[in-house]
Formats: structure tokens, C-alpha cells, sequence
């Protein structure tokens, strides 16, 4: 399959201890661009090897090239007094931003423990290899002049530089 095609598949998603975690089927099929960042890196690395329509694969995608390893330090502890709107219940996700940068992200509570919530920021998928299960339905060819994300992420910051903007080293 080319870099730019359009998928169309249905998969299972489950963790290492069987656990399923997302699926897509023929009614409600997942459907997205490769190139475009619209899947997790391994995921798309798997599909990008897959030619025919009805082709089946299954596959392991580990953690680096899924959600990210588990990180400790992604885990605060708040007063409940500091709690926006009070209640927060174990298990719940919920909207929150940090001082730093005050852009929302997804958290999950995962105790309450003598007036203080524990909040973990890792994805709820993080640290984990994933196996799926794959059937693609439909290949569109890329179109004619397609850019990735990638490419097109480059070529802006190319641009910054030559109009002036960020002028630092990328070490990534």
C-alpha cells in the first residue's frame, strides 16, 4: 500500500492480558489517510505493509510505538479543595490543565485517599504492546500530489527559518 492511500478496515484491539480495548466492524469500519497522523505510528507502519482488500493480519504494536511507556512522574496528587467543581469519583476521566501551559488534557482519577485525588495523565493505554487484528475492506490510491504530515511539518519549519522565525537546531 502507498504512502497516502485511504483505509478502510475493521480491527480488535486488546491488550497483553486479553483485554479489549477498541474495535471497528464491517457496520462501522475504521476509515483514514496513512501519512497523515491519524493513527498511531505502529498501527500504520503494519497497515502500510498490507496490499489487498480482505487481507487479515494480526500484530503486535509495543508501547513505544503506541501510547509511550508509563511514566510515574505523570501522576499528581491535588487536595480535593483544589479540585475544580469538587466531585471527582475513582475511575473517572475527566478535563484538566496544568499551570504551565493551561492546555486541557484527558486525566483519569485513580484513588482518593484522605482528601487528596490522585490523577494520572499517562494515556489509559500507556506502557502497553497492543495486538490487533486486522481485515482491510477498501484501498483508495493516495492522490496525485499528496504531502504527508511529515513532509508538510518539515517544509513549515523550513519556511520559519527562512522568513525569520525559530532559528534553533532540531535534535529530534
Amino acid at each position: 500500500m502507498e504512502l497516502g492511500s485511504t483505509v478502510t478496515l475493521t480491527y480488535v484491539g486488546t491488550t497483553d492480558d486479553g483485554q479489549e480495548f477498541g474495535h471497528a466492524d464491517k457496520d462501522h469500519p475504521m476509515k483514514f489517510q496513512t501519512g497523515m497522523d491519524m493513527a498511531i505510528d505502529g498501527f500504520e507502519e503494519e497497515i502500510l505493509k498490507m496490499n489487498e482488500v480482505g487481507e487479515k493480519r494480526k500484530f503486535v504494536v509495543d508501547q513505544y510505538k503506541a501510547y509511550g511507556e508509563y511514566l510515574d512522574d505523570h501522576v499528581e496528587r491535588i487536595p480535593m479543595e483544589q479540585v475544580p467543581r469538587g466531585k471527582v469519583s475513582v475511575g473517572q476521566r475527566v478535563w484538566m490543565s496544568s499551570s504551565e501551559d493551561g492546555v486541557p488534557m484527558p486525566v483519569t482519577c485513580t484513588a482518593i485517599e484522605d482528601g487528596v485525588a490522585v490523577f494520572d495523565m499517562n494515556h489509559p493505554l500507556a506502557g502497553k504492546d497492543l495486538t490487533f487484528e486486522v481485515e482491510i475492506l477498501e484501498i483508495e490510491e493516495p492522490p496525485e500530489n499528496f504531502v504527508s504530515a511529515a513532509e508538510k511539518a518539515r517544509h513549515m519549519k523550513e519556511q520559519q527559518k527562512l522568513l525569520g522565525g525559530d532559528q534553533a537546531n532540531d535534535y529530534r
